[in-house]
């Protein structure tokens, strides 16, 4: 065999079945699995559950390659409901993680859901959230108690391209924060390996802060409640974040929520949703 040509065994998850064999160029396949990845076979659409050996350098070297598939059923279009009403249209790259690094893990839907922009941002801010309110009045889907569990559309979120139009220190940040912050590393996203570069990460509890910063001056600043019992209370966190608020001139948005908070009502907002 051509040291050019890959022989790959295709099996299906479900099954543990053999469903096709196939002779390659190794040009034709990622240079990687390791990301999500949907491939064609026999007219249907297949994910790729794993991959062995899962890189290009591998399976070339080897000349063999195998796939475990699982078959993706189509819905109909009318079927398929989002979980949240937005999301943000941009998400930053990753890159590999250093040897010692840490991570915190986000599931990609999460990134800059809740976040802190620049005040004088607001009318950018209005306009995407007024987006947001759409999907609530034309795309939400109910219960019989009026509740939603889901949504037909989604606003897709493109401003604001840069949350805070003025310099804030990082330092600044994390020296108004509780003494019990954690330092967590950086931010990576589910079924990714590796990590944002220029990112960071402190959590307070159960809440996270994290964002995007170039040495001391942060780009992005968000919050994230992550999953798990609910804590004791941590004194000092809305203090420090509404004293950290009021120096930069920030106003904290809730995407999902459609919701604009101003400093004085963040501790009410914490209270509420942590």
């Amino acid at each position: 065999m051509s040291e050019n040509v890959v022989r790959v065994v295709f099996v299906d998850a479900d099954t543990g079945a053999q469903i096709g064999r196939s002779e390659l160029p190794v040009a034709q396949l990622p240079e990687s699995f390791q990301t999500r990845t949907t491939l064609e076979l026999a007219g249907s659409a297949w994910s790729v559950e794993r991959a062995e050996p899962p890189t290009a350098a591998e399976f070339g070297a080897t000349g063999a390659l195998a796939l475990t598939l699982r078959r993706v059923e189509s819905v109909p279009p009318a079927d398929v409901l989002y979980s949240l009403p937005t999301i943000c249209a941009v998400l930053p790259s990753v890159a590999d993680m250093p040897g010692n690094g840490d991570r915190v893990e986000l599931h990609e839907d999460d990134w800059r859901q809740v976040e802190l922009v620049s005040a004088d941002l607001t009318d950018l801010v209005q306009t995407e959230l007024r987006g947001v309110r759409q999907s609530y009045e034309q795309h939400a889907r109910r219960d019989g108690d009026g509740r939603v569990y889901g949504f037909q559309g989604i606003h897709v979120r493109t401003q604001p391209v840069r949350p805070l139009s003025a310099s804030v220190s990082r330092r600044r940040l994390l020296a108004a924060l509780p003494p019990l912050a954690r330092d967590r590393g950086g931010i990576g996203f589910r079924d990714q390996r590796g990590i944002v570069p220029s990112s960071f990460a402190v959590s307070v509890g159960r809440m996270l802060l994290y964002g995007l910063a170039d040495g001391d001056a942060v780009a992005v600043l968000a919050l994230h409640v992550e999953s798990g019992p609910t804590p004791e209370p941590q004194p000092g966190l809305a203090t420090g974040l509404e004293r950290a608020m009021r120096s930069a001139n920030l106003v904290l948005v809730d995407w999902c929520r459609a919701t604009l908070v101003r400093p004085h009502l963040l501790g009410d907002y914490l209270t509420a949703t942590a």
